[in-house]
């Protein structure tokens, strides 16, 4: 089957500038410590999925007044909720629940997880935890805390979504996935640790003003819009895209008679009017003292800057893969299906192998006859 080409929008057309600036000026330094942790604390294959994610680069972009000891710790924090995906997408709900319990605890108190078995759990305590809540500000840890507690039931409830969407013939109802999906992206702790850096003290209540809560819901509409269009292309592969909002677009009943092409248009055209929602609220913010009014004001800064780092991030880094080529990348096309293309020349030897294997079972004399033959192909098949 030959890949088929689709064309995703151009979202970082939609920004005339990132007010931030382009990326933090620490992100070298960052990025050369962190890779030096994974490699040297993580195991091997979890590593490779790390290094791939290029965290750095998202936390850089996402982050340009950070400093080398935040984006450390915002690191930390990234890879920890990292794992907490890891721990809950691949498993049943109920072990979902329990993983993310622990997890949350852990990040609650850093020496609960001194006991537990997990790996991973054991390395939050012993130093992760330590450095995250050394570099956010304590004014902003309660709402840190809060806004995980948040994320981690709901990365549950997307549990309970996956498994009843497996089937061919589900239905998904895209307004519903779309208010669980602010939470499971796990963004809104991330506008936490923005705050913070950013030296923002706004309080709950302040926080909990409908123009307020409706410009941050609008950008984390932005940023998991974004990240399920570019995302579309490795979940589709992995598994079928189960919880993505393209996906969700063609089962909703209102928008079920959309191709795939038309499900695409119709994400980029809900980005579109997140970021028209986002600067309607932002308008509406009623006036406060005269340092409120400007936290409120680099915080609406901080939450583009946010949105088009994630942008950014998404269409270079090696986890996605979004575009096979640079033109591909400039014209904004993606191509999908080479997940059914398989390599027949690796097919047909594997199939010799278990042939040659069930052969020599029989009759351990015809290997000579067999094996040199067929040898030299079958690993330089499967070595290209």
């Amino acid at each position: 089957m030959v890949a088929q080409t689709y064309q995703l929008p151009d979202l970082r057309s939609f920004f005339a500038r990132k007010p931030g600036g382009p990326i933090s000026s620490h992100f070298k330094g960052a990025n050369q410590g962190y890779n030096e942790w994974v490699g040297s604390t993580l195991g091997y294959y979890f590593s490779i999925e790390v290094y791939n994610a290029e965290m750095p680069l998202l936390a850089a972009l996402a982050y340009p007044f950070a400093t080398e000891l935040e984006l450390r710790a915002i690191l930390d924090y990234m890879t920890a909720s990292f794992m907490l995906e890891e721990m809950t997408d691949r498993y049943s709900s109920a072990k979902a629940l329990k993983n993310s319990e622990k997890w949350l605890q852990t990040l609650k108190d850093g020496q609960s997880g001194t006991s537990t078995r997990h790996p991973f759990i054991k390395l939050m305590s012993k130093e992760m935890m330590a450095r995250l809540k050394s570099a956010v500000d304590p004014f902003h840890w309660p709402q840190f805390i809060s806004t995980n507690v948040d994320f981690a039931r709901n990365t549950v409830r997307e549990a309970l979504d996956r498994e009843a969407s497996k089937s061919a013939h589900s239905t998904r109802d895209l307004h519903s996935y779309m208010i669980t999906r602010r939470e499971t992206i796990g963004t809104r702790p991330c506008f936490v640790l923005m705050r913070s850096t950013r030296r923002l003290y706004i309080p709950d209540s302040v926080l909990e003003e409908d123009a307020v809560k409706g410009m941050e819901n609008a950008a984390l509409d932005m940023v998991y819009i974004a990240n399920d269009i570019y995302s579309f292309k490795k979940e589709q592969g992995d598994n079928g895209a189960l919880n993505n909002i393209i996906t969700v677009i063609l089962k909703d009943p209102d928008t079920s008679h959309l191709d795939l092409q038309g499900s695409i248009n119709y994400a980029g055209d809900l980005f579109k009017a997140a970021l028209d929602e986002f600067h309607a609220y932002r308008g509406k913010i009623p006036p406060f003292d005269s340092d409120m009014d400007k936290y409120l004001s680099d915080y609406a800064d901080g939450l583009i800057d946010w949105v088009i780092g994630n942008i950014e991030w998404s269409i270079v880094n090696n986890r996605y893969k979004v575009f096979c080529s640079d033109s591909d990348r400039r014209s904004n096309i993606i191509r999908l299906g080479n997940r059914y293309n398989l390599h027949l020349p690796s097919v047909i030897c594997f199939i010799l192998l278990i042939v040659l294997i069930f052969v020599y079972r029989r009759d351990p004399t015809l290997r000579l006859t067999f094996m040199p033959r067929y040898a030299s192909s079958f690993s330089s098949s499967f070595l290209q």
